[in-house]
Order: structure tokens, then sequence, then C-alpha cells
């Protein structure tokens, strides 16, 4: 969540000091550019009525039946067109589904009791099993994505093959950093502004952010679409108040990690805030057998939008799932730690 945190309170304040305009019709539009998606996504209901579209794809060459699904679990205000690099460096040899949580995309939130965590926990584990059947798998999640993935790991333990988080968000970083919890608490009231003023019309006024030219060109019309819709805004609303709210009664134990797990961060993560580097530490060490990488020149979001680093993660990703089979796991040192 790092990077996002600190952009997002500058960004409301220019939105609405540029005032309200019209814009009812060209957010009806986007709105519908949002729903509409790719327009072949299949959905999937939740066993708490929430409707999720996803994107399931078989390796293009022969793999044995048992090979994992890499399973993709996006950040906060992140949707599944944020894989994309990863999607198509991957796509060759591994089975892959990637999704967009209740409430972003195409997907919906119905359900009528309070949001939390376990939420969207259960919502990842019911899609696993209704699309992956008893094939195994390794869930893959970036920032708070990551957190999500490693709550997923024990209810779907007779599926998960393994784990790897990418730049993971950590439940006791608002009680033990100081700049996350600063930047927290800022956004909270950010992001309480930004969907009345996105359905107000006032989309159209937000201007496009860095990272949309750094995914690939045929998607960055919908990424800018989703980007400026209500819909994006009020999921990510939603979510951050049930993180707020449980980092800050962390009770200081991690979920169970009971596969390897492979740890991939930025190096400006780590350099910009020790505390993280600390916090990732500590998530590894928690794995019975686990790694960790770090990519050069590189920060928490770029990880997925530049296609350089996600390039590399593809690399580490397909060396590690390999490793499940080939490997034995038990000589992996746990404090292991490289740059890439």
């Amino acid at each position: 969540m790092s990077d996002r945190i600190d952009a997002l309170p500058r960004l409301a304040g220019g939105l609405l000091g540029a005032g309200i305009a019209a814009g009812t019709v060209s957010q009806f539009l986007r709105h519908r550019r949002v729903m509409h998606g790719h327009g072949d996504e299949p959905t999937l209901e939740t066993g708490a009525g929430n409707l999720l579209s996803y994107r399931f794809s078989e390796p293009e060459r022969p793999v044995a039946p048992d090979a994992p699904v890499l399973v993709f679990e996006t950040a906060l205000l992140s949707t599944a067109e944020h894989w994309a690099w990863l999607e198509t460096a991957l796509a060759t040899d591994h089975p892959v589904l990637s999704y967009n949580r209740a409430g972003y995309g195409p997907s919906e939130y119905r359900k009528s009791a309070p949001f939390t965590l376990g939420s969207a926990v259960a919502d990842l584990v019911d899609l696993v099993r209704g699309v992956c059947g008893a094939r195994p798998v390794v869930l893959t999640g970036h920032s708070l994505g990551g957190y999500l993935a490693l709550r997923a790991l024990r209810p779907l333990r007779e599926a998960a093959a393994g784990a790897v988080l990418i730049d993971p968000s950590h439940p006791a970083e608002l009680l033990r950093s100081h700049r996350q919890a600063e930047g927290a608490r800022r956004l909270g009231p950010t992001l309480s502004l930004m969907p009345t003023s996105m359905r107000l019309g006032l989309g159209a006024l937000l201007s496009p952010p860095q990272w949309l030219g750094r995914l690939p060109t045929d998607l960055q019309r919908l990424a800018l679409a989703q980007y400026r819709d209500w819909k994006l805004w009020q999921a990510g609303a939603r979510e951050w108040e049930a993180t707020y709210g449980e980092f800050l009664h962390h009770d200081g134990i991690l979920p169970e990690i009971g596969v390897p797990l492979r740890l991939v961060a930025a190096t400006r993560t780590h350099e910009r805030d020790p505390t993280q580097a600390e916090l990732h530490q500590e998530i590894v060490a928690a794995a019975p057998h686990g790694d960790q990488f770090l990519i050069d020149d590189t920060d928490h979001d770029a990880l997925l939008l530049d296609r350089r680093p996600a390039c590399r993660i593809a690399e580490l990703i397909s060396d590690f799932v390999t490793g499940l089979s080939t490997k034995d796991l038990s000589t992996t040192d746990p404090s292991t730690k490289a740059r890439h």
C-alpha cells in the first residue's frame, strides 16, 4: 500500500479544488465501459452472494496435469489489469487465474453484512475452489493482496502448494512503521470523499495516473475508465476502512504459513522504510521454507506495472514453481536475500 498512500491526499485536494462540473453523461458511459470489462470474462457467485469476474488461461505449452495454477490477488485500489505484464510472461508455461475482487471492474459487491478482510478471503477461497477444483495453486499477491493471500492459505491448505508475495502488507505495519501510520492517517479522509466525487461526474477532472502509461497500450483505456469511476473508489474505501481497523488491532500473530514462500520486494520500499524490510523478513521467517529477493531501482507499484521488473518477477515465480516439485526445499535458507 505504501506509495499509493502517500499520493492520494494530494490527488483528492486537486480534484475537489477544481470544482464540480457537469459530467453525469460521461460518468454513465465510463461506468458502462467498466462494467463491460473485456467483454468475455466469466463470473462466479461466491457464498456471500458477491459476483466475481475472472480470467483463467491454460498454458500454451503442455504441462503436467498437477501443474499449480497461479492465482493473482490484487492490491488496494487495483484491478486485474495490473497483472498484465506478469500474465503475459507466465501464460506460456503456467495456468493463470486473475480476477477482480468484489466491487472492482465488472465484479459486484452484493453482501449486506459489513465488509471485513475475512469477507475478501472467503471470496478468494470460493473462487479458487470453484474454478480450480482439485488442482494445486500458488497464491500470488501484491501489497494488500499479499496479506489476503496469506490469510487464504489455511482454508485452502488442501490445494495451496506455495505462495509468492510481492511487496506484501504486514498486519503490524501501522503499529510499527511511522511512515505507514502517517500515510494511513491521511488516506482515510481522502478515500471517504472520492466515491461521491466520482458519482458527481468529477472523474473527468482526475488526471491520468503516472502509472497508466506503464501498462500495455491496449489496456490503458479500460484502466483509465476504472480509475475515474466511482466503483473502484467505493471498493477501495470499503476495503481500507476494514484494513485500517484490523491492522490497528493486530494481535501480533501472523496467519499460519504452512507452505513454501517466496517474497519479492522493491529496493525503494526497504530504503524508504527500513521497518518494512524487518516486517518482510518476519513473513519469510514464518514460512517452513522461505526466501526473499529484492528488485533494484524500482518501487512498490512499478514491480507490476513496469515491464522490466515484472518480467524479472515472472522468472522468479516460474523458478519457484519449478522448485516446488524438483528441489529439496528443506535446504532453503529462510534468510536468503538477493538483488536483481
